[in-house]
């Protein structure tokens, strides 16, 4: 291995150390607790070594987003591949989805504040350019899906709907359900149905105004999001 090569693996694996670590203050202590000094004091390296990594806080946010993402499309990268038709294949990546937001609550919320103008402004131009790359990564899965759908005859979109109005559909449904799912004590105006069905009913009834077949009414895909859902959180398990 050459002197640059090793160079560029002992930064790489100090920046996972960085991020593990700023992962863990946050799911200890919150955000707000993040700073460099309790960085630097967590482990053991010096301010100016970190800020060869990470420009500011926000830099550090976003590189822990970046690492949500990349899980993200590994997961749906592995459920694209489930044997079913699409919808039922489009229903697993929800299924990914909500079970990520259950298992790791804080990087779910980093997703959402990553998004915010505050700290994309005070992110380093490059971290924000592999989110951008991820996040494209992530809806890529989610657009080849609906192209197959197309292309097997199990989907026609109506006229003047593209792929990419029903790939915003289904994130903002799912999206939204999830991130409110994480504040429904402030919303104690609706009596809600728990979390896993909820979302496979939101997703069904899009799906079913769009005429993906099998429709809802023509398989129960209730059975399928259960053995989905169960064999998925096995997996997760054993991470």
């Amino acid at each position: 291995m050459t002197t640059q090569a090793r160079r560029q693996r002992e930064y790489e694996q100090r920046e996972t150390l960085l991020l593990d670590s700023a992962r863990r203050i946050i799911r200890r202590e919150g955000v707000s607790a993040l700073t460099m000094d309790k960085l630097a004091a967590a482990t053991e390296y010096a301010k100016g070594t970190i800020y060869k990594h990470f420009s500011c806080k926000e830099d550090i946010l976003c590189g822990l987003c970046l690492d949500s993402l990349r899980h993200l499309h590994a997961t749906f990268q592995q459920l694209s591949q489930f044997a079913g038709n699409t919808r039922s294949r489009m229903i697993c990546l929800g299924i990914g989805y909500q079970l990520y937001t259950q298992r790791f609550p804080e990087e779910f919320d980093l997703l959402v504040a990553a998004r915010s103008n505050n700290i994309r402004e005070k992110a380093s131009p490059q971290r924000l350019q592999q989110i951008d790359a991820a996040d494209e990564l992530v809806l890529n899965r989610i657009r080849e899906l609906i192209v197959q759908a197309q292309e097997a005859g199990e989907l026609t979109l109506p006229p003047r709907a593209t792929v990419d109005d029903l790939c915003l559909g289904l994130w903002s449904v799912s999206f939204g359900l999830l991130a409110l799912e994480h504040a429904r004590d402030m919303i104690p105006g609706l009596d809600l149905t728990p979390p896993q069905p909820l979302l496979l009913q939101q997703i069904s009834c899009l799906l079913d105004g769009y005429r993906w077949h099998p429709l809802s009414t023509e398989t129960d895909y209730s059975a399928i999001y259960t053995a989905v859902y169960q064999h998925l959180q096995q997996l997760m398990s054993r991470e």
